[in-house]
Order: structure tokens, then sequence, then C-alpha cells
């Protein structure tokens, strides 16, 4: 078939179907996102789409925020190819995260069975396990030695309270 005729079947089947562009999806410049992280604004690549605004942005992971640098590609589609229910997601591989939002009360990195906790680099702990060694020393020397034994127990404790949580700051 050649080029010619493909392009005039896609012309009448458009015709036959005039949702039929909505039922595509297409690529998009992001041009500004929300304070919420939730939608954005774009720009598709194809000229024959409008820029569009507020369009609800998806991730594939329930309850999930990311925070892009605007410039960046991402898909946008129709749910059920009706023109009032925009959204985008799928990034293209030149989008970055600037932030990422995850509201779990788990979050596990690396094997199922891990029993450690995770923390961006050791010195957050080791900060607070030598303020809360060195109140447990001041308190002792006052003479409130249940108060020291009492900061040393909870310096063991950190790991434990802290495993619910990955905070990356």
């Amino acid at each position: 078939m050649s080029q010619d005729r493909l392009k005039q079947a896609f012309r009448d089947l458009q015709r036959l179907d005039p949702m039929l562009p909505y039922r595509r999806i297409y690529r998009a410049k992001v041009m500004a996102q929300s304070s919420d992280l939730a939608q954005v604004d774009v720009r598709p690549y194809d000229s024959s789409l409008p820029d569009m605004a507020g369009i609800e942005l998806r991730h594939g992971v329930p309850g999930i925020k990311v925070q892009v640098q605007p410039g960046c590609s991402v898909q946008i589609g129709w749910d059920d190819g009706k023109p009032h229910q925009p959204f985008a997601a799928l990034w293209s591989t030149d989008a970055s995260a600037v932030r990422v939002v995850i509201p779990a009360t788990s979050l596990e990195l690396g094997a199922e069975d891990l029993t450690d906790f995770v923390i961006l680099g050791t010195t957050h702990f080791e900060n607070l396990a030598t303020c809360m060694t060195t109140l447990g020393a001041a308190l002792t020397k006052l003479g409130q030695v249940d108060a020291g034994s009492a900061c040393a127990t909870l310096v063991a404790s950190l790991p434990t309270a802290l495993s619910t949580r990955v905070r990356v700051g």
C-alpha cells in the first residue's frame, strides 16, 4: 500500500470515529507543575494538539508524587478516549526527579527479608546517638543515674523506632 493510500485510509477512519485522536498516546513537554505535584501543564509535540493545563499526573504507584524539572517529556492520553479526561504518565528517559514523595508506613529498599533500617548516611543517627550519650553522661554526673540509663536505652532503641520510616533530606 502506498504512503498516500495509507494516509487516506487513516483520514477515512478518523471520519468514522472522530474520537480516534483521543484513543492515542502522545508525547508532550512539561511546561509547569502544580505545587501539590498532582498536575502538569504540557505542550504536545504534535502540533495538531493545543497546549494543555492542569493535566492529572499518574505514576503507576498509588499516592506517589514526583516533582520534575520543566522541559522533560511525558506521555499524555485520555481515559476511555474522552476529551475531558486527559492524564499524563510514563516519563521519558530525559526526565529526572527533583523530589519523590512516597506516602507509605513502610519503605523497604532491597530484599524482602531485610532487618536493618535505611537512612541516608549515618551522620544523622550518629549525631543523635552522640547527643543522647552526652546527655546521659551529664545526667549521670548530676546524680540522675536512671535518666542516664534511660538515654542509653533510647539510643539502643533508635534503629527499631526509625525502621518504619525512610526520610531523605
